[in-house]
């Protein structure tokens, strides 16, 4: 082989040996440029909306318009006896069935029954305002006086006589007199005169007893001037 073919043979393997190193050298951009796409952590604008913060909102305090200083104060009645002395002949019992003497059967007794003399002075048990004046068929004559705090008094077996302040919305005081004791009630008729008394607190019925007492007549002065 003579010098110009081992040139030409040399050449030719520098040749291939550089396009080698060309190609490798591309290769290895592309992959280098892919892994780097790969690994490029995204954007904040290509951000997942499960990665975007939620906003929540708390539920406003509802405002009232008390005070927080401002007490609560409740309703206080003090009671008077309806009458000045009397004998109770007949006590509340209104869940066990008492005998009445007059229709000859048991029944409830929502009230009480005070006996004194006819024309004995019958008083409001407390500050109100008359609600009713009439004249019931079975309990006779009525006074009905509603009171602060849910209660209601009911004065029966009243005189037909009612003084003439005593009338439908008018104030009255504890202790004035609003009838005097009478017999006008037709299923007690049989009893000796006497007020039928009820109170009531939010339409419920509850013992007078428990809110005032009766004197009891001291039967040694009771015809006594």
């Amino acid at each position: 082989m003579n010098q110009n073919q081992k040139n030409l043979q040399r050449n030719r393997i520098l040749a291939i040996a550089l396009a080698l190193l060309v190609v490798t050298a591309i290769t290895v951009t592309i992959v280098a440029v892919v892994s780097s796409k790969r690994t490029k952590p995204p954007k904040d604008d290509e951000t997942t909306a499960s990665s975007t913060p939620v906003e929540t909102t708390r539920p406003k305090p509802i405002e009232t318009t008390a005070k927080a200083d401002d007490p609560v104060v409740a309703e206080d009645v003090t009671f008077v006896s309806p009458v000045t002395t009397g004998t109770v002949i007949k006590e509340w019992s209104a869940d066990i069935p008492v005998f009445s003497s007059t229709m000859e059967d048991y029944r409830v007794h929502l009230g009480i029954d005070v006996e004194a003399d006819a024309g004995t002075p019958v008083y409001a048990v407390a500050d109100g305002t008359v609600t009713s004046v009439e004249f019931h068929p079975m309990m006779g004559q009525t006074v009905v006086i509603t009171h602060a705090g849910g209660y209601k008094s009911v004065y029966q077996n009243l005189q037909t006589k009612i003084p003439d302040a005593v009338k439908e919305g008018a104030t009255v005081k504890a202790g004035d007199e609003i009838g005097a004791l009478g017999d006008t009630a037709l299923i007690e008729i049989s009893e000796a005169p006497h007020l039928h008394f009820e109170l009531y607190k939010d339409d419920i019925c509850e013992n007078p007893l428990s809110h005032f007492t009766i004197t009891p007549i001291n039967e040694q002065n009771r015809f006594e001037d």
